[in-house]
């Protein structure tokens, strides 16, 4: 599967981004708003064998090899994450 750049780039590490997230109450962001003006939490979460990754709603999820794409790896075609990223990215930025 091909995988399109988020354009323009995130200004964020997946590890600052995960660190920050990580540090808030319950490893989670607050309310943030996708550029579609939908609600939504990311959590920092890391699964059994140790991979981190941002779970989001819907169970999509953003493991560090999806940051700056606008899908992730997940099944044939991917999911949308980009208006997620994106988000989550401006956050960061302002801490």
């Amino acid at each position: 599967m091909k995988r399109a750049v988020i354009l323009p780039p995130l200004k964020s590490s997946f590890d600052e981004v995960f660190d920050a997230i990580e540090k808030q109450t319950n490893s989670q962001t607050p309310e943030l708003l996708t550029h579609g003006h939908i609600l939504f939490v990311a959590q920092a979460k890391r699964t059994r064998d140790g991979r981190r990754f941002l779970a989001l709603p819907q169970g999509n999820r953003i493991y560090e090899d999806d940051w700056g794409f606008r899908n992730n790896g997940i099944g044939k075609d991917g999911q949308r994450i980009d208006h997620y990223a994106v988000s989550i990215d401006h956050w960061a930025k302002r801490l």
